[in-house]
């Protein structure tokens, strides 16, 4: 079954394809501007996507602006594909991937997906309630996550607290991949996270590769298994914590009935 998840990799694979075949015409820019080229229209495409969401949440007329939504959407990992796509035949393939626009049009656009989703939560405080009281948690919780995700979402923003918020937020999209499965819920519904643990394990791999003042760089290998590592604890903690949460706490209540122990 063709899932939301391929549809996102489709997207950047067919962006690697465009990037590919225009390296030939490009490969004479630096990569400096080409990053900064590239932070550019991430920002563009982020505005006009924050501009659609803003409107989306005012308005009650849907098609149209969830179809723009969802272009705005796609153009996103699609530029990504493109970008890899050119350094890929590039001698300075690193340092077009690590330069500091190109981590921060990645950190800006995993930013925002988190800010919107938080918000949504917010506009959406009944069904998530019901979905988090099927689940086993507590409305409390709900109200952490949301705080949390918002929370995460300015760290990645902060050179200091990149790491933190990469963590935080790959346990958290652990935990709605594990709840889907605890619930016995289709793939489909797990795929918004998985898309996000895909970009967030990328921006993590690029931002872990990054030049560093007075240090040597990491090797790809060296770099490649601390991700790893810190990936798998972060399932490990999500699993331990979404167990905890749910054994510990009473569920949401939903419809205005009182919460129910477990």
């Amino acid at each position: 079954m063709f899932y939301r998840v391929d549809y996102v990799v489709a997207v950047i694979l067919a962006g690697l394809v465009v990037g590919v075949l225009l390296n030939r015409q490009l490969e004479k820019i630096a990569s400096c501007r080409l990053a900064r080229a590239y932070y550019q229209l991430v920002v563009v495409l982020l505005a006009v996507r924050t501009t659609t969401f803003v409107y989306s949440l005012i308005t009650s007329n849907g098609s149209r602006r969830y179809a723009v939504f969802g272009l705005l959407g796609d153009l996103l990992p699609f530029s990504f594909g493109v970008l890899l796509g050119l350094a890929i035949r590039r001698n300075d393939t690193r340092k077009l991937l690590t330069h500091p626009s190109t981590l921060g049009a990645m950190s800006l656009a995993i930013s925002l997906t988190f800010v919107m989703a938080g918000i949504g939560k917010a506009f959406t405080l009944a069904p998530m309630a019901e979905f988090f009281a099927q689940s086993g948690y507590s409305a409390a919780f709900l109200k952490f996550i949301t705080i949390a995700e918002i929370l995460g979402a300015i760290g990645l923003l902060l050179p200091w607290a990149v790491v933190p918020a990469l963590l935080g937020l790959t346990v958290d999209m652990f935990g709605a991949v594990l709840t889907h499965v605890h619930n016995g819920d289709p793939l489909n519904d797990s795929t918004g996270a998985i898309a996000l643990l895909i970009r967030l394990f990328v921006f993590a791999l690029l931002w872990t590769l990054r030049p560093r003042n007075e240090e040597s760089s990491l090797t790809m290998r060296t770099a490649l298994f601390r991700v790893m590592a810190a990936t798998v604890a972060c399932l490990f903690i999500a699993y331990s914590g979404s167990l905890a949460v749910r054994h510990l706490s009473p569920p949401a209540a939903t419809n205005g009935s009182p919460a129910v122990s477990r």
